[in-house]
């Protein structure tokens, strides 16, 4: 009995090792890729961040559906703060978040339906998380695993990370599983790949550019995909310019008129 004991105490011990090993190996690709984008000490000391997002949406047949520009605003320190804005076919649309609520407005009207409502949430948020990689990977409730080295369609060698997020955490935490690939020598983001419950996403990273010393994601293509992660069609190309940081944000920016 005793000797069964310790085998099993044995394999319990192996495993656990190799658990920690497995997170270690993901904690240290992540560290490489903050310090390549410019190090957490830099992107920590950012408070405000600005840009222009451009969207050029398609359908299965690759016809162009509609082109938007959209002006983001994000206070980042003390607190997390948003306001998205954008004309389309006349109308004005802006989504203000104030760290606590999440309002969608139409022509300076408040949309209080449901969908609106979860729309100025995870599009606010959902926003800010990607332009703000690979930093967002040390925030709270992110599990992180490495799986090794993997090969994309176009024949890259990269890292692959699995990346979910415990309960509670962020707008969506315990809901979507990504995969982010990295680059084998720079460890930059060269694709990603998303299971968000309902379907699946594949993005590649086209372009990076380097904004006060952060390397900021300024092209990037997503396309539908299945559970394998083969692409269907390219369905959105975002491109993002006029990128700032610590420009002066008016408090007002984030508050609605009740």
């Amino acid at each position: 009995m005793g000797c069964k004991d310790d085998s099993k105490k044995d394999s319990t011990a192996v495993q656990i090792e190799a658990a920690n090993q497995d997170l270690s190996e993901a904690e240290k690709l992540v560290d490489e890729a903050i310090n390549h984008s410019g190090g957490m000490s830099n992107w920590a000391a950012k408070k405000t961040l600005s840009y222009t997002k451009n969207i050029q949406s398609y359908d299965s047949t690759g016809t162009l559906l509609r082109t938007v520009a959209q002006a983001h605003k994000y206070r980042l320190k003390p607190s997390f703060k948003a306001n998205i804005s954008w004309e389309q076919d006349g109308i004005k649309h802006e989504i203000i978040n104030n760290g606590g609520q999440a309002w969608k407005l139409v022509n300076g009207k408040i949309q209080d339906d449901e969908a609106s409502v979860n729309t100025a949430w995870n599009s606010s948020f959902g926003s800010q998380y990607m332009v703000s990689m690979p930093f967002k990977l040390k925030a709270p409730g992110t599990i992180l695993n490495y799986e090794g080295i993997d090969t994309l369609s176009n024949n890259r060698k990269v890292h692959k990370l699995k990346v979910t997020y415990e309960k509670g955490a962020g707008s969506s935490g315990g809901m979507h599983t990504w995969h982010y690939f990295l680059n084998m020598d720079n460890y930059q983001f060269e694709a990603n790949f998303l299971d968000h419950g309902k379907g699946f996403s594949y993005t590649d990273y086209e372009t990076f550019v380097e904004v006060d010393g952060i390397a900021v994601t300024k092209e990037r293509k997503s396309y539908g995909s299945n559970e394998n992660m083969e692409t269907t069609y390219l369905k959105t190309i975002y491109s993002n310019s006029d990128i700032q940081f610590d420009v002066e944000l008016p408090e007002e920016l984030f508050k609605v008129n009740n």
